[in-house]
């Protein structure tokens, strides 16, 4: 295009050109092999979690020397052991929606490194826990432990979103599943490190293993943070929140060293739409419970039986109980590193590396359920032969015991970490997964504040058969509400993709139908403002133009069946079609009625009905053809269209309501009465369906809202 000779003028980009453009950019994403780039935000986003997991499961091994060092009779009361215990996870609660809804709302790069600092200075603060203005020890380590506890919860959502928007389809899950994986290898250096310091340091140096201990949490975090400030934001964010097709396109350069396809463009890629978060709970909240409930049990079960470890392990004589010398305490903290270690050796560390190697070959719905089912099955063999086992061997016991954290890890520890990343939208991911993951900590917090006092009280027989009642929950929970996203792009499984995928691959289809409905209303109009001279010619044009919109309609069927998508597109695709059918079947039946009746004369009602239809008619597709708008969230049109069958419809029921009290009240012979009275209701059906179609475009206008890019 030019304005004069030998000068172009680049073709002005338009909302539609953009977001085709952004198809492109997700394909790119979705088909790119696994590359360096995945690797390192492996890396960055795992170190992450390697001190999530140290700084929240390594209190286990100060709790020991806390007890020794401030209780009395060596241990310390039981509700400032669990206050100890349960801080950082209330904290995390909050962390996880905090940071989840900022991410969202300003970006992941720029909150990402600022969990990592709350971490640090909450590891440090707890190392250094002393009396502070009247506040004795134990409650300054939990407002510290309260602070670490924050900012480890902002790591999930930014961790989770961050790895899932990088990934592509095919190997998503894995990529994921290793960050979370990371977990496990702070597992085993908390039991480490608590055992050199042990070794290390002189027995009556308690006091300094306890704050070296809690300390080391920093030094991970301390060493990621600067590697996390120089990663990009996530294209998929660039795309659907901010807007940019050109920033996202970069930085598909950038991060795979490849040009992108996509052709930048100088202005923002597509109109973002603002949804309330109250809109977004509705329309995701069967999914929300499904992510929360699932993740709320295992929870429970999870860290009771990490933070209590040692607890469980006094109980059936792995380790001294209430030491009340230096030497016993040394010992006691000795014995019980050792069986942290010989656990996250053999059963939770190969736990969560079985899940990176299966979670795309299974899927995520198969290995949450199997591990819930086999977590339950071990709690309850553990609690109703707890004396037989006992009884016959110590080693038997806690090789069912070092089951529950294998398949733990194996199967809802990761798949409930995962899922979240995947089913929300992009513009609500962070929050999503921060309320599931929140709920998980909730349920955490409960157990570790609530559980260890059933324990005093009952013993660890019931407390085992509790821990198998919450997991045979999340196993029927997992049932019913887990879907499964292995294999599917993340816009096709959070929905993000459906309007795409009803407007690309139907959107033609359905224009074509609705042209042929105008057409045959237009027809109809001029037969019923003129039947004497039209009837012949009309009523097989009509005919011959139902059967082309039962051909068109079949077609779409067809590709319906013939093509993989979600449920829900289907339906509203369907549902388009079938509407518009019927109108093409109510008008070819008014016009074959006419001939039925050897209708010949000049009704004006009629020609005024007539019209009514030809109206209602053409703002139908108006509507269908303003589809395509809802891409790049432009709803005036359907609206419009959506207002004004509305007033054709009423206006149509005025009409009928008017023309039959008149009708019954003329001198019209009866025969004629019911010959008008049967045209007139079924040009008022006409409309009705009309209606039906409108109704459609509302539903779609509400639940697209916050899918629209």
């Amino acid at each position: 295009m030019t304005d004069r000779p030998g000068v172009e003028v680049a073709p002005v980009p338009t909302m539609r050109t953009a977001a085709k453009e952004r198809q492109k950019i997700l394909a790119s994403l979705d088909s790119t092999q696994t590359q360096a780039f995945h690797l390192r935000t492996i890396v960055v986003a795992g170190m992450g979690f390697f001190s999530d997991a140290y700084d929240l499961f390594v209190i286990s091994m100060a709790l020991p020397i806390l007890g020794f060092l401030y209780g009395t009779s060596g241990s310390l009361p039981k509700l400032e052991l669990s206050a100890i215990a349960a801080s950082a996870l209330f904290g995390a609660v909050v962390g996880q929606v905090f940071f989840g809804m900022l991410a969202d709302k300003f970006g992941r790069k720029k909150i990402y490194s600022l969990t990592l600092s709350v971490m640090v200075i909450g590891a440090v603060g707890s190392a250094f826990a002393s009396p502070f203005m009247g506040l004795d020890l134990v409650m300054v380590l939990v407002l510290w432990r309260f602070l670490l506890g924050f900012g480890v919860g902002g790591d999930y959502p930014l961790s989770a979103t961050i790895m899932s928007e990088y990934s592509n389809i095919r190997s998503r899950g894995r990529l994921i599943a290793s960050v979370f994986a990371m977990q496990g290898f702070g597992l085993l250096t908390g039991a480490v490190v608590s055992l050199a310091a042990i070794l290390v340091l002189p027995v009556h140096d308690l006091d300094l293993v306890w704050r070296i201990i809690l300390g080391f949490g920093a030094v991970p975090a301390l060493a990621t943070i600067y590697f996390r400030t120089k990663m990009p934001e996530t294209p998929r964010f660039q795309l659907a929140v901010q807007g940019d097709v050109e920033a996202a396109s970069k930085t598909i350069t950038t991060l795979t060293g490849k040009a992108s396809t996509s052709r930048a463009i100088g202005t923002p890629s597509s109109r973002h739409i603002k949804v309330p978060l109250g809109t977004f709970l509705r329309n995701y909240a069967p999914v929300l419970f499904g992510t929360a409930a699932s993740w709320f049990l295992l929870d429970i079960a999870f860290y009771f039986s990490n933070i209590f470890n040692p607890t469980v392990l006094t109980h059936i004589g792995f380790a001294s109980s209430k030491p009340t010398t230096f030497l016993l305490a040394h010992q006691a903290v000795l014995t019980l590193a050792e069986g942290n270690i010989l656990i996250a050796l053999f059963a939770t560390v190969p736990g969560y590396w079985a899940a990176v190697a299966l979670i795309d070959r299974w899927g995520r719905r198969s290995l949450q359920i199997i591990g819930f089912g086999i977590m339950a099955f071990s709690f309850a063999i553990l609690s109703f032969f707890y004396s037989s086992l006992l009884g016959t061997s110590l080693l038997l016991f806690l090789a069912v015991y070092a089951t529950t954290f294998f398949f733990a890890n194996f199967g809802p520890n990761t798949t409930t970490f995962v899922i979240p990343s995947e089913v929300y939208p992009t513009q609500f991911r962070g929050t999503g997964h921060g309320i599931s993951a929140a709920s998980g900590k909730l349920g955490a917090a409960i157990a570790t504040f609530f559980l260890p006092l059933f324990l005093v009280a009952n013993g660890l027989p019931p407390t085992l058969l509790v821990l198998a009642g919450v997991c045979f929950l999340g196993f029927f929970i997992s049932l019913v509400t887990t879907p499964e996203t292995t294999g599917r792009a993340l816009e096709d499984v959070s929905r993000e993709d459906e309007l795409h995928l009803m407007v690309e691959r139907f959107s033609g289809h359905l224009e074509g139908l609705v042209d042929a409905v105008k057409l045959g209303a237009g027809e109809l109009n001029v037969l019923l403002a003129n039947p004497p001279t039209e009837l012949s010619e009309r009523v097989p044009r009509i005919s011959a133009i139902e059967q082309q919109a039962d051909e068109a309609v079949h077609q779409i069927y067809i590709d319906l069946n013939n093509k993989v998508m979600r449920t829900q597109v289907r339906s509203d695709v369907g549902a388009l079609a079938s509407h518009l059918d019927d109108i093409m079947d109510g008008i070819e039946a008014v016009a074959a009625r006419m001939k039925t009746y050897h209708f010949v004369d000049s009704d004006p009602d009629l020609k005024r009905f007539g019209e009514i239809v030809v109206q209602c008619v053409d703002e139908v597709g108006v509507g269908i053809h303003a589809l395509d708008g809802l891409l790049d969230g432009k709803t005036t049109e359907l609206q419009h269209s959506i207002e004004e069958v509305n007033r054709l419809e009423n206006e149509a029921d005025d009409l009928l309501r008017g023309l039959l009290e008149r009708l019954f009240n003329d001198s019209k012979s009866a025969l004629e009465v019911l010959k008008l009275k049967d045209l007139y209701e079924r040009l008022e059906v006409i409309t009705d369906r009309c209606e039906d179609v409108t109704d459609v475009f509302q539903d779609l206008m509400v639940r697209y809202a916050v899918l629209a890019p």
